[in-house]
């Protein structure tokens, strides 16, 4: 879950997070992380009617190390204007399109393994925390790299399966989409180059038209490019 949260940190590096609204996190109103060894944290929630839970250790992550990684979840916890300001988004930088004298530009976290795909259709389902900013260049003369003072938006998760049979990610609705590597058009660049960067790190800066074909993507255009929900999109 991604918004404003209250942080009130404590000796040792141990810290407590708490919803600024009414929602929960996992069921928890609130966190507590207490620093048990050198990167590793024990992590308890309370819920609403004031049950302490037990969630577990979380490591702290090297690639971001305001990330804390559990077995099955993860928590981030940054300043208020370091998910919007450009000098928190910078050296994470990656071109998404540009065209028609404008350009998108995306910040994504490291993709966390979140679900499996099926014997028929295998795979790994992912996820990552994104945002985005647009700059406009009159004249059609684009920039190598992100302009300065772009105002980038509030922080949204984003999911993908990562599998050469079905790569697909999920939209706002709740539905999939598959994307139909290795052939990529004008207006699947950007999410194609969001999902090498979740699916397969280190390739998401390259050329989103060469590198799915040189990591074997075979998939042409699919028969069937939408499906309902992510257990449709694993059925055989």
């Amino acid at each position: 879950m991604d918004g404003p949260c209250r942080f009130s940190a404590r000796r040792g590096g141990s810290f407590d997070i708490a919803m600024t609204d009414e929602r929960t996190m996992g069921g928890a109103t609130s966190l507590s992380l207490d620093v048990v060894g050198p990167g590793m944290g024990e992590v308890r929630g309370l819920t609403p009617f004031g049950v302490r839970s037990r969630w577990g250790e979380a490591r702290r992550m090297a690639q971001d190390r305001a990330c804390w990684r559990g077995t099955d979840f993860t928590i981030c916890v940054r300043a208020p204007d370091e998910a919007t300001s450009d000098a928190g988004n910078k050296d994470g930088v990656f071109l998404g399109r540009c065209h028609m004298e404008g350009c998108t530009w995306l910040s994504q976290s490291p993709a966390r393994d979140i679900g499996q795909g099926s014997v028929a259709i295998p795979g790994r389902r992912v996820e990552s925390t994104a945002t985005v900013a647009q700059s406009e260049h009159p004249g059609g003369l684009y920039p190598a790299t992100a302009p300065n003072g772009l105002a980038w938006s509030q922080p949204q998760r984003v999911q993908f399966f990562c599998s050469p049979a079905r790569p697909a990610f999920r939209t706002a609705d709740g539905s999939w989409l598959v994307l139909p590597l290795p052939e990529v058009f004008g207006a699947t660049e950007s999410i194609t180059r969001q999902y090498l960067r979740a699916c397969h790190p280190g390739t998401g800066t390259g050329d989103p038209y060469e590198i799915p074909r040189a990591l074997g993507y075979s998939v042409g255009m699919p028969g069937q490019d939408s499906y309902p929900d992510f257990d449709a999109l694993i059925r055989g």
